[in-house]
């Protein structure tokens, strides 16, 4: 398992799921008391699933090279991820 905490902003997209030739089941969680929107890359508050840390951690199966970016409603959220692998 590989886990990161990656700090977010409201205005850049981030990339926290990185793409592998594999499927995945991935566990999300934002650690702050914020907003987050999952997605493709250029995802936005508006195109984008919406997650917040009251919801707890969430898993999202990840395609095969396939990647996941999140970006913060607002503010610098912090966002945790568990991937199984190196």
């Amino acid at each position: 398992m590989k886990s990161t905490q990656t700090a977010l902003n409201a205005s850049t997209a981030t990339l926290i799921i990185d793409a592998e030739p594999i499927t995945r089941e991935c566990i999300v969680h934002v650690l702050t008391a914020a907003t987050i929107y999952v997605g493709p890359l250029g995802v936005t508050s508006s195109t984008g699933l919406k997650l917040d840390n009251a919801a707890g951690p969430i898993a999202i199966t990840i395609p095969n090279n396939e990647t996941l970016y999140a970006i913060a409603g607002s503010g610098t959220p912090t966002v945790s991820v568990l991937v199984p692998g190196d």
